[in-house]
């Protein structure tokens, strides 16, 4: 009897949180205005709030990280661990699930290598954008202490220093969005083809374990 294991749960678990540390790097990257609103009401208060918001924002990326490395892992693992229950001789999950229609493998083909593009150009910009912040890094310190301690800012320092700060950071943040599309599209598809399957198996007498 032919076994293989649902992964629809695997697989929307690791859609959503795939999507959720996206937004949280999106969200990290606009992250300065609350610097901005900050330093525009000096006092201990707002500081300590836009200090906050730049915390639950790292957390929120560090535990949808996580649970995205944990998700896909187990999605993985099973949709691999199907292709043997189907017998099928190609053991990469993305082509092996689809088949041989040449026009499928191809589009899956297409977006693998979007998907890491996207994901190496991302990083990259992430990368460069944090090394190029740092160089303001004291500058930024100082206003920060000046805020909190509820002395004037000037403003257009301020505008200067954390606008320069998003402009860094956005690109790498949209790309790893673009990223994490393609990551859920090529999950989607991969589990629809590999439940056609099951389909087919369910038709023919097999079975699903859960």
């Amino acid at each position: 009897m032919t076994r293989v294991r649902a992964i629809a749960h695997w697989a929307t678990a690791a859609m959503l949180a795939v999507a959720a540390a996206a937004l949280a790097n999106l969200a990290l990257a606009f992250a300065p205005l609350a610097d901005i609103w900050a330093a525009h009401r000096p006092g201990a208060e707002p500081s300590a709030l836009a200090g906050t918001v730049r915390i639950v924002i790292a957390l929120a990326l560090a535990a949808s990280l996580t649970a995205a490395a944990v998700a896909a892992w187990g999605w993985h693992a099973r949709a691999r661990a199907n292709l043997v229950a189907f017998g099928v001789s190609d053991r990469r999950v993305i082509t092996g699930s689809v088949g041989r229609v040449p026009r499928l493998r191809r589009s899956m083909v297409v977006l693998t290598w979007v998907f890491r593009g996207l994901v190496l150009a991302g990083a990259v910009a992430t990368v460069l954008g944090v090394l190029s912040g740092l160089d303001n890094a004291g500058e930024i310190g100082h206003v920060r202490h000046l805020a909190a301690a509820g002395e004037p800012v000037d403003r257009a320092l301020v505008a200067g220093l954390f606008g320069r700060q998003l402009v860094l950071r956005l690109p790498g943040a949209a790309l790893l969005v673009g990223a994490a599309g393609a990551a859920v599209l090529l999950i989607a598809r991969t589990t629809s083809a590999q439940y056609g399957r099951i389909a087919r198996l369910r038709t023919a007498g097999g079975t699903i374990r859960e």
